[in-house]
């Protein structure tokens, strides 16, 4: 089992546990989580650094948690097998 999470710097990174203070994105088989959470996240200019979408654009740290919990949502339709989109949180990524 494998976790993906963020913190407000809306990098997310991968690991066995989810550090105190990082927020969770996803869980699930390794490869298929970052396979998962490869495709729907924001590629960083570095071409290496995933970010949670939506989070750069917010104005609040209330918009930037919506902006994460939609990302959850949909990472855990696509490891589950769903298409579609989660229903919307405000104005979704």
């Amino acid at each position: 089992m494998m976790y993906a999470y963020c913190y407000a710097d809306r990098k997310i990174e991968f690991g066995k546990t989810i550090p105190n203070g990082d927020l969770p994105c996803g869980r699930g088989p390794a490869r298929k989580l970052r396979d998962v959470v490869s495709v729907n996240a924001r590629h960083a200019k570095d071409g290496i650094s995933l970010l949670v979408p939506g989070i750069p654009e917010a104005t609040n740290e209330f918009e930037a948690i919506e902006k994460l919990k939609w990302f959850r949502d949909l990472v855990e339709m696509r490891m589950s097998g769903q298409a579609g989109w989660p229903a919307s949180r405000g104005d979704a990524p």
